[in-house]
């Protein structure tokens, strides 16, 4: 079979790959670890089927999700088979079977411009309708309400613009109604259908989400008003007006084999979409993936449809399953490592991820402090032992986790741009240097990487900033496995290194996570770093408090007070 399909970017296919290729069947999974060679794989398939002439470049389709991976997707195939496949994004491909389906040229509106209306319009009933105000400053927070509640009921009442909780407040409140309708959209779901949805699932958030539909409906119309009138096509609606058009038989489809990259990210909409394409005409499917890099659910992934993937394509004849677990990226001692952790989840697939070649140094390393300024001295003092042209990634859980560096460079060590994430170290200038969030590093990789948000709280890692409940009817079920998802964003970020991986330990609130690596998985990395005793009761860290104005009279509380009111007695 190599014979036929020959080298693929320059290398042969291995073992594993080949199986994957040779052993496809009308729906296959192939299940390939980070660093494994997803996209060769997918290539080597293509080149399979041109050569044995299973398919004509027309009857091939490959799906990824941005733009970026279709487009290299699509070069690369180009470069290996010398052949052109189409290669695009799920959106992409529900434009054209709009656009095919009613002729017309219609414009796309993009999110920025329909984030504009939303918010222009929730600025406006702000400024000028005061039941309107009181439910916002109601839903931003109690506290809010408390302080400007009564004044906030006058026409004259000018909003505090310079009080720096209520712009916070606010625009997390407009960010999620922007996010509620956007789901709204891809879920073909108006306010009538989220009523009914909440009085039948809402629990015991009902009375909260009747609130955030009363603030939301204006918003949503004003949205819909917008792409009716201009007669456009919105991003989020895109794929389930596709799916509507093929329904009706607006649209015929030219494919024998259709192609998934990352197919982890799959959400309903895309499901539906492909569904009712193997219904009007049926394909081979040919899915490739990693279950334990499935991050997105804020976007409407459902891991489900990777872990259930033999039921879900049941109808459509039987599933054949593979894995590819050999990968050059990083060490051995780090692939045990992350294995381990994302394995402490049982409900994901087992697999084991080898690197033949690697020489087993040990790729991980935890360091430490109690103030942001000693993690900032331990970050320089282990950037300058670095090879002076070093690719380096400093990791966030949040975009603010960048303030670490920014805040404590009292000596001007470091040029920080904060808009591209590009940071300078003016001792090592050929250094290449890069901030970003663990969820926009998925898919890089560099020679070290320092995951600077190793704390515990609610902007920690795990994240444990409570959802809007009334985002949450619109989004996949949450797994039972506390932090699942969380636990699976934390395994994409010590996965992008391919030299050693630096936890960046809050020695004062350190993230579960560390006390799990520390007492389970890889205790010999956190020498020197000590750290404090963990609450039993909820898995965030205690503290040494003193009991009322007696300094003698000292106990452990947890740190999630008063969420967790958990305390200790020293011995």
């Amino acid at each position: 079979m190599q014979n036929i399909i020959g080298k693929i970017e320059k290398h042969d296919l291995s073992d594993e790959q080949i199986s994957a290729i040779a052993g496809a069947g009308h729906n296959t999974l192939v299940l390939a670890g980070a660093g494994t060679g997803k996209t060769t794989t997918i290539i080597g398939y293509i080149a399979w089927l041109l050569a044995t002439k299973r398919a004509a470049p027309e009857e091939i389709l490959v799906l990824s999700f941005t733009k970026a991976s279709a487009g290299d997707m699509s070069q690369r195939i180009m470069a290996s088979t010398g052949k052109t496949i189409r290669a695009c994004t799920f959106h992409s491909l529900g434009l054209e079977i709009c656009r095919a389906a009613t002729i017309a040229n219609r414009p796309i509106i993009d999110g920025h411009t329909s984030n504009t209306v939303v918010r222009n319009t929730f600025e406006q009933l702000l400024s000028k309708n005061i039941g309107y105000r009181l439910l916002a400053f109601k839903l931003m927070s109690k506290e809010l309400l408390g302080k400007y509640g009564k004044a906030a009921k006058s026409e004259d009442f000018q909003l505090p613009t310079d009080d720096y909780g209520f712009n916070q407040y606010k625009q997390n409140l407009i960010e999620n109604a922007q996010t509620i309708i956007q789901h709204m959209r891809q879920n073909s779901i108006g306010i009538d259908g989220m009523r009914e949805l909440n009085e039948r699932s809402g629990g015991k958030n009902v009375g909260r989400n009747r609130e955030m539909l009363q603030l939301i409906e204006p918003l949503y119309n004003a949205y819909i008003s917008n792409f009716r009138t201009t007669h456009g096509i919105d991003f989020p609606g895109m794929i389930t007006d596709a799916i509507r058009c093929i329904q009706r038989g607006a649209y015929r489809h030219p494919y024998k084999y259709v192609l998934i990259d990352e197919y982890q990210d799959m959400s309903r909409p895309r499901y539906e979409l492909i569904r009712a394409l193997r219904l009007q005409h049926d394909f081979s499917l040919f899915c490739v993936g990693d279950d334990w890099q499935s991050i997105y659910r804020f976007a409407g992934s459902d891991i489900h449809l990777i872990l259930d993937f033999d039921r879900i394509w049941r109808a459509w004849g039987p599933t054949r399953m593979f894995q590819i677990t050999t990968t050059r990226r990083f060490r051995q001692s780090l692939i045990d490592a992350s294995g381990a952790f994302v394995m402490r989840d049982t409900n994901l697939y087992v697999k084991h991820l080898n690197n033949p070649s690697d020489k087993k140094d040990y790729s991980l390393k935890a360091l430490g402090g109690h103030t942001e300024e000693e993690r900032f001295n331990v970050i320089v003092e282990q950037l300058r032992k670095l090879p002076k042209t070093a690719s380096v990634l400093l990791l966030g859980r949040y975009r603010s986790d960048i303030n670490l560096m920014i805040r404590c460079d009292q000596s001007g060590l470091f040029s920080i741009d904060q808009s591209t994430g590009n940071i300078r170290f003016l001792e090592k200038p050929d250094m290449d240097i890069r901030f970003m969030t663990a969820h926009a590093s998925k898919g890089l990789q560099r020679d070290f990487v320092f995951l600077l948000c190793c704390s515990g709280g609610l902007k920690g890692f795990p994240s444990t900033i409570p959802e809007e409940p009334l985002l949450g009817l619109l989004l996949p079920e949450v797994e039972r496995m506390p932090h699942a998802e969380e636990r699976r964003l934390f395994y994409v970020a010590m996965t992008r290194c391919r030299k050693k991986l630096f936890f960046v330990v809050d020695q004062s609130r350190p993230s579960r996570f560390m006390y799990e690596l520390h007492d389970r998985i890889c205790p010999n990395i956190f020498r020197g770093v000590k750290l404090p005793p963990q609450c039993p009761n909820c898995g965030e860290a205690l503290r040494l408090r003193h009991a009322g104005s007696d300094p003698s009279r000292k106990f452990y509380g947890c740190i999630g007070f008063p969420n967790c009111r958990y305390t200790q007695q020293c011995k």
